[in-house]
């Protein structure tokens, strides 16, 4: 603001009417574009109670030739599997505010094995997270009594059976009005917000200010209304630079890169051409391979 009554003020061929017309531009500028952060903060700062989860399932045999396959037995607490998966479901506090006694229902198919169930890691006491008696074979049912921001809680299972990634995990709330997201998928959509307004305030930063200094006739009051709808734009196409930032990097970049991700069952003996070995099971898999479904809410 300073600088354009500066800029004003110290152009001798600009008339009083125009030093006060770019001032009066300056202020109206400045006093919708505060308006707007006001805005902004104050959406920010409402309270919004949402959780977000992610789940995926690997299949323990899948890296294995077929044809190897069938000379491979596994035994797992001393129970003999055919078809082995480990799934995983974690559960997050996505939003600003605490959310209690959030229930998470675990449902597992009929011709589904459930070898084991675990908390890992063991959630703090706090957190009051309890396994209801409600909780059959194939509806385990845990309550997360108490959910700070950013707090998260991890469940892990072992399944055997060829349908164990039809396995489902439904969340739900006794107070009720909790948002459920998919881990990572509300960014994206607040991300993808901000594009259009990124690409017009660049494209108006662009080929405005320009214009407006070419269609005055007075060339020192058109290069002070080019410089103010300049700043005017470049703070807002700064404000808007970093989420699209992150979406082109998410989209374009995040994909390429095949991390490898070790998976321990612990199973305490397999069996391979009639030779016994004691210990975990494990297997390797890239990330980018999609081996397993991820259950849906």
């Amino acid at each position: 603001m300073s600088m354009i009554i500066a800029l004003a003020a110290g152009s001798s061929s600009l008339t009083d009417i125009q030093q006060k017309l770019i001032v009066g531009l300056a202020s109206a500028f400045i006093g919708v574009f505060g308006t707007l952060l006001v805005h902004f903060l104050k959406s920010r700062q409402e309270p919004r109670r949402k959780v977000a989860y992610d789940a995926a399932t690997e299949p323990g045999l899948g890296g294995i030739d077929p044809k190897l396959r069938d000379k491979l037995r596994i035994s797992y607490g001393g129970t003999h599997v055919e078809d082995l998966h480990s799934a995983h479901y974690r559960i997050a506090n996505s939003g600003n505010s605490v959310i209690k006694n959030q229930r998470v229902r675990f449902s597992i198919p009929a011709d589904v094995k459930l070898l084991e169930f675990i908390l890992a890691p063991e959630p703090e006491p706090e957190m009051k997270v309890e396994r209801s008696p409600e909780s059959s074979g194939s509806q385990i049912i845990y309550t997360i009594g108490h959910l700070e921001r950013g707090e998260e809680v991890s469940f892990g299972l072992v399944l055997d059976g060829k349908n164990a990634a039809q396995w489902r995990a439904k969340t739900s709330n006794e107070e009720g009005d909790v948002d459920v997201e998919k881990r990572g998928v509300q960014r994206n959509i607040e991300d993808r917000a901000h594009v259009v307004p990124f690409l017009t305030s660049t494209f108006l930063f662009l080929f405005v200010p320009p214009a407006v200094s070419g269609f005055v006739l007075q060339e020192a009051l058109g290069h002070a209304l080019a410089s103010l709808i300049r700043a005017t734009f470049l703070v807002f196409c700064i404000i808007h630079l970093l989420p699209t930032l992150r979406l082109v990097r998410e989209t374009f970049f995040s994909g390429g890169k095949a991390a490898q991700h070790e998976h321990n069952i612990g199973g305490d003996a397999y069996i391979f051409n009639d030779t016994a070995f004691h210990g975990g099971v494990s297997w390797h898999n890239e990330a980018r391979q999609k081996r397993g479904a991820s259950p849906p809410q």
